[in-house]
């Protein structure tokens, strides 16, 4: 981690429109700091907006209000061809459910987003390789995803998240599905590719276990959020 700021909102509000011209508040005024290489989650009861707090984050959603910078470009002004290159070469999504292509094997999975960003040659293909490594799958490369367990696709997952080596990653309750030995793998390698990729990590999670091991926590509790002390 350094202390260059990688992504900050500013009063951020996000409302939906109801019934009978009224709006139903989301977030409300949300403003967070995040330095290049840090690991934050954020915690807080089902339906309080963690998800789309993380979608304005992933530029996947526009704030009714505020703004989101990345690298210090303001996501709300850019237009949705500018967002998606973003999206492809900035940041990486790892899911509750993996949401791989279960006709490609494995290594095809993990090259799908180079191949979006026409950027397939001999050098995306070696890191796909080395992720498949990383995550302890290179035997598995070959093998499409209904043969492999669910912790062994969200590792899949993970490393197509890295494939374009973006400077943040964002994971949606990546463990949800997993089983206890599986989740304490998982947050294991999690961990480990925060600190030796160098890529900031927003986790939104209801597991203790996987938020104690970020450098912060952040609770979303009636559309705010606040900080909470931690023992790291």
């Amino acid at each position: 981690m350094n202390d260059q700021v990688l992504l900050e909102l500013t009063g951020v509000s996000k409302t939906y429109s109801q019934a009978r011209d009224s709006a139903a508040a989301v977030l409300d005024d949300i403003s967070l700091t995040i330095p290049a290489g840090q690991a934050v989650a954020i915690v807080g009861p089902s339906g309080s907006g963690k998800s789309t707090l993380l979608n304005l984050i992933g530029a996947l959603d526009r704030p009714t209000s505020g703004t989101v910078r990345l690298g210090g470009r303001d996501l709300t002004t850019l237009k949705a061809a500018q967002l998606a290159e973003i999206r492809r070469s900035r940041i990486g999504f790892v899911f509750q459910q993996h949401h791989l292509l279960p006709q490609c094997t494995v290594l095809e999975n993990v090259l799908l987003p180079a191949l979006a960003s026409g950027s397939v040659g001999a050098d995306s293909s070696g890191r796909a390789v080395e992720l498949l490594k990383r995550v302890a799958l290179a035997d598995r490369a070959d093998d499409k995803p209904p043969l492999l367990s669910g912790g062994e696709r969200q590792r899949v997952a993970l490393a197509r998240a890295l494939i374009n080596a973006p400077s943040l990653l964002l994971a949606d309750e990546p463990t949800g599905s997993l089983d206890r030995q599986t989740s304490e793998s998982l947050i294991e390698l999690l961990v480990e590719l925060n600190r030796s990729e160098g890529t900031t990590l927003i986790v939104v999670t209801h597991s203790s276990d996987l938020a104690g091991r970020m450098d912060r926590v952040m609770e979303l509790r009636d559309g705010t959020l606040s900080e909470l002390e931690t023992s790291r």
